[in-house]
């Protein structure tokens, strides 16, 4: 009996062996991205355990110096983003981030995107719009909006720079989710709408949110990422969703994290029976785009440049040929070809940054965040070396 206890516990020590040396091929095959959700890892949770085992740069901690107490905002964004400072900013006139209200009649360059147009969770001088001040001594008006797509991008250049003087326009295109607004305005015609930007940037205040919630900044401390006050709030408020799930053991969430890493390269494997949806939307893409190369041509902007940034999958993945990724080309490919349509320049950010040594550097604990400092500061390098040509 002992003997044959003996052999069933060797076989199954060989068996999970094994499973481990599959699992590291795949890994080293394919990458590919962590299954942290299918785990059900609370993504805050995962953050704040991420951010306590790694070393912390911190020159990107805000200073006091920089902070000006109840006359900027507070983007309680941190908790999922670098886990230990959120982002503060100053509202201009009409509500956009960190502008002079000069450069409404006077700029060199407009920045126009989504959340990772404001460099999401970032703060100057990190920000890509103040690295690209720096290397290019240019005046640059940013209009990047949070959870906004093309269409409503092309809407607020051409209602907020209407009566500005600028000679170049850079156009951000993150293929993770601005192909959403285009399916979105199929059914729901987006192109009609009026577009409100103070609202929107505002929306949330005095509320501690995971995703957005924005404050009146009264002290420092508002600045710093508390975890403790995050779920103390949730829990006397009954805000669960505050939390997504709720926050478990320690140590089995660390366990949980492990086995979301090992299994990457089976979930990448996996994807590849998966049928990816084809591209539809493309007369609500180049209908905002002809509208906005209208608007330029009446303002005599000849410099326009549609930057296209990737989502953390496409630099996850080693296999160019995957079908996920051949499914993202379909899309970079055909945004490449209504930018050369419409006499914009297209600068093809997805390749320059998967064709670095360390892809995913560009995130925060290499997870499926924003960009970080490095990664903006990547981007601006790259955006002022082929603009200043």
């Amino acid at each position: 009996m002992k003997k044959i206890l003996f052999i069933n516990i060797l076989i199954f020590f060989l068996l999970l062996l094994l499973l481990n040396v599959c699992l590291n091929f795949l890994n080293h095959k394919f990458a590919g991205v962590p299954i942290y959700d299918k785990l059900k890892i609370n993504r805050n949770q995962l953050t704040n355990i991420k951010s306590n085992t790694s070393k912390i740069d911190n020159k990107f901690i805000p200073l006091h110096k920089d902070l000006k107490i109840n006359a900027q905002y507070v983007n309680k964004c941190g908790f999922q983003e670098s886990g230990i400072y959120h982002a503060f900013y100053t509202p201009d006139m009409h509500g956009f981030q960190d502008n002079d209200n000069i450069l409404y009649s006077n700029s060199d360059i407009i920045m126009i995107g989504d959340s990772f147009g404001i460099s999401s969770c970032v703060n100057p001088p990190h920000t890509m719009k103040s690295q690209l001040e720096i290397l290019s001594k240019k005046k640059i008006l940013n209009l990047s909006v949070q959870g906004t797509g093309p269409i409503t991008q092309m809407k607020i250049v051409t209602k907020y720079a209407a009566n500005t003087n600028f000679n170049t326009l850079v156009w951000f295109y993150y293929e993770g989710n601005d192909w959403g607004e285009i399916l979105l305005s199929i059914d729901n015609d987006l192109f009609k709408k009026e577009t409100h930007i103070n609202n929107n940037l505002l929306l949330n205040v005095n509320f501690l949110n995971t995703e957005g919630g924005i404050n009146l900044l009264t002290s420092q401390k508002e600045v710093m990422v508390d975890y403790e006050a995050l779920l103390t709030f949730a829990k006397q408020n009954d805000k669960q969703q505050v939390i997504n799930n709720k926050w478990q053991n320690e140590k089995l969430v660390k366990l949980k994290i492990y086995l979301a890493e090992k299994f990457k390269g089976l979930n990448s494997l996996i994807k590849y029976f998966k049928k990816y949806p084809e591209l539809y939307g493309q007369k609500e893409y180049e209908k905002s785009v002809k509208l906005m190369r209208n608007f330029l041509e009446n303002k005599s902007v000849k410099k326009r440049y549609i930057y296209y940034l990737p989502q953390y999958s496409r630099l996850a993945q080693k296999i160019k040929t995957h079908p996920e990724l051949k499914s993202l080309d379909k899309q970079k490919k055909f945004i490449k070809f209504i930018a050369n349509k419409y006499n914009f320049e297209f600068i093809d950010g997805a390749e320059f940054l998967y064709n670095r040594n360390n892809p995913l550097d560009i995130f925060h604990y290499y997870l499926p965040t924003h960009y970080n400092e490095h990664g903006y500061k990547l981007i601006s390098k790259h955006l002022y070396k082929i603009i200043s040509n």
